[in-house]
């Protein structure tokens, strides 16, 4: 059978074998799981909740270096506990990168190196990863390089569902450690967020994440809104208990053990909806144009965005960058379809509006609480808008399918003993896959549910799903895609320059923790 052929037959079956696998797997299988909408399960919040557009939106403070010299700008993140102002009259205590959620926003240029000395004061072990960094393998997140508590001990149990890792103890770091980021990429939205093993989505939940901003000279020839216009907005669901405390389902409270109770093991969807922080916050905007780079920060909530109301002629949305920078053109939408960590940079000309209008972003995948995101207020105050959106964003250089060296597939499926990667649970230093640089792979992602699926290391380009083009949202380099129930999606890859250990796994922040991932080793 030709690569071709072989490819349309895998993608032909997809459906079918995903419902057989479940199915043997002695789960049943209804609508809610195969559902291309929303996966998890909601968890109620035990507070009242406060009425939307109430709260000002926040904008994540810029960090500064600690010192520069003539190649490197570096910087000092403290990770704590932090009591922040979330819900009216309450305190939430956070998880925090420098006292706030999200963590300060870093800047840097492509090809100055960053370096990021982070200090642990949390009660746990860390790890942080640059989610889209092309990062060496040595800083960029392995899930067993801890950094304890100064003073601490490394953990010893084993999290549930995963192997033991004894012969792969990773690197551990007593109070602090340096992540160096060489940033040779293209300009781009990045986020990083806490990486260890087991404990990503209570970790991510309680608030270690923050954005990470890389421009370049192609970027900054262009004439797109810039300064106080460039907004990045981190949405993410969660849910508070009475005392306005964070609510997660731990399986174990005391956090020796990872995962959740078994209603949850599916994903945790909040009730509240934040950006940047704040509960369906407002943002006055003038009549011009503003840039968002738009981050799905939840750890399994998918989000349908739209304009309400839609401007005149449609087309609110104009995206102009994917999770690996620009596109070579921007398109534009009306709806826009956002899993897990993927990231869409966008154009919005609030000058399509009539000063005085309130425009909702809302969600045609919530109900009731999370059917709403935030609101844009257009003010009377005009002033002339300089920017624009030019035709031809980028030169992008496509990968050549037909150069792939080899291929591999990747089914990613829900077994009896939880959430697998072809046939297995998370096991470290068991590397299912070893490509070597410089050359192109077609890897091939296979679900069962829903899995929006992160690759480490490098972008790729979307070739197709299901024997058919790539979807609306899979222009431009991305480095996460979703993976929708019973679905196959072709992807291009090719990673360079650093050789050694990487991660492939499920965004889907339950999922990982219960042991949906996999190594894969880069190899000379």
């Amino acid at each position: 059978m030709t690569g071709v052929n072989r490819r349309g037959f895998l993608r032909a079956g997809a459906g079918v074998g995903a419902t057989a696998a479940i199915a043997a797997a002695g789960w049943r299988v209804s609508a809610h799981l195969l559902s291309p909408g929303q996966p998890g399960r909601l968890l109620h919040s035990r507070t009242p909740l406060p009425r939307p557009f109430q709260a000002l939106l926040p904008v994540p403070p810029v960090l500064q270096p600690v010192r520069s010299d003539a190649t490197t700008d570096y910087y000092e993140i403290l990770q704590r506990t932090a009591d922040l102002d979330i819900l009216p009259g309450l305190r939430t205590t956070a998880w925090t990168y420098h006292g706030s959620f999200p963590g300060p926003t870093l800047h840097a240029r492509s090809g100055r190196r960053t370096v990021v000395r982070h200090r642990n004061e949390l009660p746990h072990p860390v790890v942080v990863h640059l989610h889209g960094g092309h990062t060496p393998s040595d800083s960029d997140g392995y899930p067993m390089d801890v950094i304890l508590p100064r003073g601490g001990t490394a953990p010893t149990a084993t999290p549930h569902g995963h192997h033991a890792a004894a012969a792969v103890p990773g690197v551990v770091a007593d109070g602090e450690r340096d992540y160096v980021y060489p940033n040779a990429q293209r300009a781009a939205t990045l986020w990083y967020h806490d990486h260890r093993h087991g404990f990503t989505a209570p970790a991510v939940w309680h608030g270690l994440a923050g954005f990470h901003l890389i421009t370049d000279d192609e970027e900054q020839a262009l004439p797109l809104p810039s300064g106080d216009r460039d907004i990045p907005l981190l949405i993410a669901d969660r849910s508070f208990d009475a005392d306005g405390s964070f609510a997660y389902p731990f399986a174990d409270p005391t956090l020796r053990s990872p995962g959740v109770t078994d209603p949850f093991m599916n994903g945790v969807l909040g009730d509240v909806v934040l950006v940047n922080g704040a509960p369906w916050p407002v943002l006055p905007v003038a009549p011009v144009r503003y840039r968002f780079r738009l981050l799905n920060g939840s750890n399994a909530r998918r989000y349908r965005l739209a304009l309400d109301p839609r401007p005149a002629g449609g087309g609110g949305f104009v995206q102009i960058g994917s999770d690996g920078g620009l596109l070579a053109r921007p398109i534009a939408h009306d709806l826009l379809d956002i899993a897990p960590a993927e990231r869409f940079d966008l154009v919005v000309d609030f000058s399509r509006f009539r000063p005085g209008t309130s425009v909702r972003l809302v969600n045609a995948l919530g109900e009731n609480t999370t059917s709403d995101v935030m609101r844009f207020d257009i003010t009377e105050a005009a002033f002339p808008d300089d920017t624009a959106v030019p035709g031809r964003l980028a030169h992008l250089a496509a990968l050549d399918p037909s150069r792939a060296v080899t291929e591999r597939t990747f089914h990613f499926q829900l077994r009896r003993h939880g959430w697998t990667i072809n046939g297995h649970p998370y096991e470290p230093g068991r590397a299912l896959a070893r490509p070597r640089l410089g050359t192109t792979e077609i890897w091939r992602f296979v679900t069962d549910l829903h899995h929006p699926v992160h690759v480490h290391l490098d972008p790729f380009q979307v070739l197709s799903r299901n024997n058919r083009a790539p979807g609306r949202y899979d222009a431009g380099w991305k480095d996460t895609v979703d993976v929708r129930p019973a679905e196959v999606v072709e992807v291009a890859v090719r990673f360079t320059d650093y050789p050694g250990a990487f991660m492939l796994h499920c965004h889907n922040l339950e999922h990982e923790d219960m042991a949906m991932m996999a190594d894969f080793v880069t190899e000379t």
